[in-house]
């Protein structure tokens, strides 16, 4: 590996135009492939499709799986099933079903009798409605069904307040709050085991995928399989709360090229244990002396950051950059961020890579939002908007805020061929037949190149561009395009790639775990885990984790996960074709003139001191 820092430039450059490169080759593929059956495949089905493991264990009867299924029946339903055989013992009809008493969570113990036989020879027979995990023998095993509850409330972001609403309004007994513990401290384990596993096999995949691209890496990988390798990662932080009192902070790093997860960090400032024994020790029933004694040998405490929640993200980073080589053999030499913390400076201060440096990578995101705050703002405070013709209007103001998105996705890896369509973006939209000024546009998007292309005289720019820019409004334009396409700005944007992948994953987190609902450290640690997994892999992860249950997997729930990865590759690879993009830009547009127009219609109807 190079170990000087004109060699780490160049291969940062190398890997930049080789990502840039590859997303363009698909983005192309894609669009000569619009309309044909078999379009280029889409993130999630590059990253489901090279499943490695079995969804299933082979040794496993397939006709055995589709016999274990489960049914909700009413009681009087059995009853009316039963009533009509006979006894063995009597030989009489009528026979009846009742259910016992005793809490045994979602399980019953369901006895079947004769209503004619009496005495003690009376005939009677039990079973419960579920079978036990692992050994019967052993009085402590669990029931299968009340795992599997606890399994179905992690999936649904659910606690133990929701299994008790699900019994309330079925009517039927709920797990005691110590069960629904210790089944969920088992859930916990084996959802966090799965999505440590997940990630080890993501970065054998990471590996190989930079040994595909890069030769160098192939031959430094053939020599030694443990050799340290330089990667690009994207890397985001997010929240369990809204605001800036939360208890727990995530930070995750990405894979630029792959999209897989390749490491994560939870923080907390927050112990429940803790909590306990302080306010104990509060309110006087715990002396100083037992508070002491027990915090030494609290050795398994909850809370693993002091400092505010704001610099979570930045710390999460820290300690991800800190342990990359130890633990991965891996340096996270580019870094994909925004710019609404401080942990790019953070992680360059710390200098995790003696002899090496940490590039940043800007997302084009935040700077497509910037661009349209800037443009939507001079209108503003420059009065440039309003009605008549050349006017920086709402829509116009979203046209070169796109275009200029566009300039950078549809020209990355080249720097001067970004900043010159950025430029042909302001001057196309301020184009008239007295002034046309197209000489940077490209033909392959400007109408008027297209012509001129093809030996025929242009037509009127009244029928392509109606709502053209006045050249005063436009001049106001420059400094704010000098800015957005400064060579400092476009240089960390060559690459083209956003942060749309940790955006996702945040939502499948959090739908793990609901923002509104307080939780502990370990609900947290388990669905950043399934949701990692299940980012990684698909809904078919949940499959290990019903094994290390010892829950025996249905072929209902084999194809329902089946069926739900096969959705996802749909969606994603429709969402990706250009005609749909197209139309939802349309939609788009389409919804905010008619927004503008109603609001414009009634007038002022909500604002502050409105009703004074």
């Amino acid at each position: 590996m190079p170990k000087n820092r004109l060699c780490r430039r160049h291969l940062s450059k190398k890997r930049i135009s080789q990502l840039s490169g590859a997303r363009s080759s698909r983005k192309q593929s894609d669009a000569d492939n619009l309309g044909s059956e078999t379009p280029q495949p889409s993130a999630s089905a590059r990253k489901l499709l090279c499943r490695s493991e079995p969804l299933v264990n082979e040794e496993d009867d397939s006709r055995s799986r589709a016999s274990q299924k489960w049914l909700l029946v009413h009681i009087a339903r059995l009853n009316e099933l039963v009533s009509e055989l006979v006894c063995p013992k009597c030989a009489g009809v009528g026979l009846k079903v009742i259910i016992d008493s005793q809490n045994l969570g979602f399980c019953s113990s369901v006895l079947l009798e004769c209503s004619h036989c009496e005495g003690d020879d009376k005939y009677q027979k039990s079973v419960y409605t579920s079978t036990r995990l692992q050994e019967e023998s052993r009085g402590d095993v669990a029931f299968d069904v009340n795992v599997r509850m606890v399994l179905l409330a992690h999936e649904l972001g659910m606690g133990y307040a929701a299994l008790k609403k699900i019994s309330k309004v079925l009517g039927i007994p709920t797990l005691h709050l110590k069960t629904y513990q210790r089944h969920d401290r088992k859930v916990t384990v084996a959802e966090v085991d799965r999505g440590l596993a997940s990630l080890q096999r993501s970065r054998e995949q990471i590996r190989q995928a930079y040994a595909d691209i890069d030769p160098e890496v192939a031959q430094l990988l053939s020599e030694d399989e443990e050799a340290v390798i330089n990667i690009g990662v994207s890397f985001d932080g997010t929240w369990h709360k809204r605001g800036f009192t939360f208890n727990y902070g995530i930070g995750v790093c990405i894979d630029i090229l792959t999209g897989l997860v390749i490491d994560y960090e939870i923080l907390s400032t927050y112990c429940h244990a803790c909590a306990l024994k302080i306010i104990a020790k509060r309110e006087g029933k715990l002396t100083a002396e037992e508070y002491d004694r027990w915090r030494k040998s609290h050795t398994d405490c909850a809370k693993n950051f002091e400092g505010s929640s704001k610099a979570m993200e930045q710390e999460a980073a820290k300690r991800m950059w800190a342990r990359s080589i130890r633990c991965y053999q891996m340096r996270y030499t580019e870094m994909l961020s925004d710019g609404d913390s401080s942990a790019f400076k953070e992680v360059v201060a710390s200098n995790p890579y003696p002899g090496y440096t940490v590039e940043k990578l800007e997302c084009i995101n935040p700077a497509h939002k910037r661009m349209g705050t800037a443009l939507r703002k001079i209108s503003t405070e420059s009065r440039l908007g309003g009605k008549g013709l050349g006017k920086l209007k709402a829509l116009k103001c979203k046209a070169l805020q796109n275009f200029y998105r566009g300039a950078i996705i549809n020209n990355s890896g080249c720097l001067d061929k970004m900043k010159t369509e950025i430029w042909a973006g302001l001057l196309h939209n301020m184009s008239t037949d007295e002034r046309p000024l197209h000489t940077r546009c490209s033909p392959a998007w400007c109408w008027y190149r297209q012509a001129e292309e093809s030996g025929l005289p242009p037509e009127s720019h009244k029928h392509h561009n109606k709502n053209f820019l006045a050249h005063e409004v436009g001049k106001k334009l420059i400094p704010i395009y000098h800015r957005m396409s400064s060579d400092s700005l476009l240089k960390r944007m060559q690459h083209g790639g956003t942060q749309n992948a940790n955006e996702c994953l945040n939502s499948v987190i959090w739908s793990r775990c609901p923002k509104t609902v307080f939780v502990g450290k370990g609900r947290v640690e388990a669905a950043a885990s399934m949701a990692i997994a299940t980012f990684n892999e698909g809904a078919t992860a949940m499959l290990s984790v019903m094994e290390k249950l010892w829950l025996q997997t249905t072929a209902i729930t084999i194809d329902t996960c089946e069926e739900a990865d096969a959705v996802r590759i749909a969606k994603a690879s429709r969402f990706q074709s250009a005609h749909i993009k197209q139309r939802r830009l349309t939609m788009s547009n389409a919804k905010k003139v008619n927004r503008h127009k109603q609001e414009r219609e009634e007038g002022p109807t909500y604002g502050a001191g409105m009703a004074i």
